[in-house]
Formats: structure tokens, C-alpha cells, sequence
């Protein structure tokens, strides 16, 4: 009972209240940055679209807990004050010794213990039992308080420590990280070496209506047969990072992230023009519009999705060269 009273007493009551204020601020922060990191559109770099609701709405929820957990603690801060007010009324109130008595406490609860005797009625210095109860349980008092506020002390340097973990991430964000794609080296490493299509014929396919496609759809169509016949013949319009081949060959690159940007994976389709192509460099934004065809890998059954290019008019060097590179 005792230690249980002294817990909410002094130093640990202040350290007490100051790990949970840390831990709201924290744990709001981390829930201000999910929002932060959907409305900004930075998610984009590190997850995948379908990810990025449910981070808005964690974010939003995690603020609300922690608004609620705040209004509890301000509530409880409350409770504490009123009842430290009254505890020490108590303690001030506790003990009232009449006009006469001339001695302290250690002098009497000495004299009690060291001798047996009974005090006659003319006694001026003997202390009953209830004061000697009162005595003993101020003594335990002080006691008490000193090893937990020393424990608590300890605690809240550990508080601060795990604190300043937690607000690394937080700290990222407010530099700027994550404010990017891949760079244009780890986007070359990635891509590896693109196989050869040898000479074909791509005049041979006859020409449908046109369609805006996805570097998805066209990389999915390749590896399905019913898909290739579907969109062989249709005019594609695409934008992706430029990476040249040869002088009529290049190929035009976007990423797909499955999940988040650590599964991220290359799309490739091949173009190919009339005239030797000139005057722009590899991984630039470029856009591209010609008729969609697929061709066997020689000595494979694998097929690559091409695009035939009417005119080098049709390949153009886009203005905003910051666009993402995920699909």
C-alpha cells in the first residue's frame, strides 16, 4: 500500500507523465507522416498502388488513438494533481501534539523501546500507540519515496533513449527522404543486356485502330498467344526512359513494383524506326508512337513486344524529364 501511494508521488510521478507525453508525440508524428507521405505523392517510390490507401488510413487512425490517449492522460494529469493536494493536507494534519509536549519523535520512540516500565499519570514525555503508529509509517515514507524515485530516473533516460529510435524514420521524412526514384546507374544495372531481334520484316502486319497501352499489358501479351493476336496491329502510345541499341534501335523502359520498391522489376519494349535516330542520350524521357508487333527471339520461343515507328517524327524528347519511373 505504502509503495503503491509514494508511485504517483514526485519524481516518478513527472517522469511517468513525461514518457507517455513522449510516446503520444511520437506515435503521432508516425501517423502525421503516413498522411504526409499519401497527400504528397512520395508513397510512389516505395509502394506499390495498391499499398497506399491502407497507409492513409493507418496514418489516420494511428492520429485519432493517439488524440484519444492524449485526452486520457490531460484526464489523469488532473486526477493525480487533485490527489497529491489532498495527500498533502493529510500529511500536514497527521500529527497534533498538545502544548506540553516538549520532545521529538526519536526521543520518545528511544525511550519506549529501551524501557518496560509504566509512566504514572504525572509522566509528561510517553507517546501512546497510535502516535507511535503514525511515527513509524512516516519513517517508511521517506524510505520508500528515495528507491522509487531513483528507479524511475533510471527508467526515463531509457525512455528518452528508445524515443530518439523511433524518430529516426520520422526524421528521414522531414529531410526529404524518400524524394525519388532509382538513379539512373542502378536503373542501368538493372536492366541488363537486351537481346538481339535480328532483321525481321515489320511491314507485314496489318494496321488496326489505335490504343493508348501499358508497358504492363504489352509485356504480359508477349508470353500469351491470344493476347498477342488482340493487340498486334493496334498503334501504341507509350512514354518511358530512352536506351539506345543501335542507330534505328532503341529500347523504351518503365519499372513495376509488385509490392514496394525492393521487387522492383524492368519493362522493356523494343522500337524500332525508319531512319538512323539521333540527338538523344540513354535514359532520357522520351514518347513513342508506332504500330505494335511481336517477335521471336532467334532460337527461342520466347516473343519481345516491338514497336514499328512510321516516322522519326513519332519519337519526341519529353519537357518533364522528372517523371516516375514506375508504371
Amino acid at each position: 500500500m505504502a509503495h503503491d501511494h509514494h508511485h504517483h508521488h514526485g519524481e516518478s510521478l513527472r517522469d511517468y507523465f513525461v514518457e507517455q507525453l513522449l510516446t503520444i508525440f511520437v506515435v503521432g508524428l508516425f501517423g502525421a507522416v503516413a498522411i504526409l507521405l499519401y497527400t504528397s505523392g512520395r508513397l510512389q517510390y516505395v509502394l506499390a498502388e495498391q499499398f497506399r490507401l491502407p497507409v492513409l488510413i493507418g496514418g489516420i487512425a494511428v492520429v485519432a488513438l493517439t488524440a484519444i490517449r492524449a485526452l486520457a492522460v490531460w484526464k489523469e494529469a488532473g486526477a493525480a494533481q487533485k490527489h497529491a493536494h489532498d495527500h498533502h493536507h493529510h500529511h500536514d494534519h497527521g500529527h497534533v501534539h498538545g502544548p506540553d509536549c516538549d520532545h521529538g519523535h526519536d526521543h520518545d520512540h528511544k525511550h519506549e523501546h529501551d524501557h518496560g516500565h509504566v509512566h504514572g499519570p504525572d509522566c509528561d514525555h510517553g507517546h501512546d500507540h497510535k502516535h507511535d503508529h503514525h511515527h513509524d509509517h512516516g519513517h517508511g515514507h521517506d524510505h520508500d519515496h528515495s528507491a522509487d524515485d531513483h528507479g524511475h530516473s533510471h527508467d526515463l533516460a531509457w525512455v528518452f533513449a528508445r524515443m530518439m529510435v523511433l524518430f529516426f524514420p520520422v526524421a528521414l521524412f522531414f529531410i526529404g527522404v524518400p524524394n525519388a526514384g532509382f538513379s539512373q546507374d542502378r536503373i542501368a544495372k538493372m536492366l541488363g543486356k537486351d537481346e538481339s531481334i535480328g532483321d525481321v520484316n515489320l511491314a507485314a502486319v496489318a494496321s488496326k485502330d489505335g490504343t493508348v497501352v501499358s508497358f504492363n499489358d504489352l509485356n504480359d501479351a508477349a508470353n500469351n498467344e491470344d493476347k498477342r493476336r488482340i493487340f498486334e496491329g493496334q498503334t501504341a502510345l507509350l512514354e518511358g526512359r530512352f536506351r539506345r541499341l543501335g542507330d534505328k534501335e532503341f529500347s523504351l523502359i518503365r519499372l513495376r513494383m509488385t509490392c514496394c520498391a525492393a521487387d522492383t522489376i524492368p519493362l522493356k519494349v523494343r522500337i524500332v524506326t525508319p531512319y538512323a535516330l539521333s540527338g538523344f542520350n540513354d535514359l532520357e524521357w522520351v514518347s513513342v508512337k508506332g504500330q505494335i508487333q511481336f517477335i521471336a527471339i532467334p532460337g527461342s520461343n520466347r516473343y519481345i513486344p516491338v514497336i514499328k515507328v512510321a516516322e522519326n517524327s513519332d519519337v519526341s524528347k519529353l519537357k518533364d524529364q522528372s517523371k516516375n519511373d514506375y508504371e
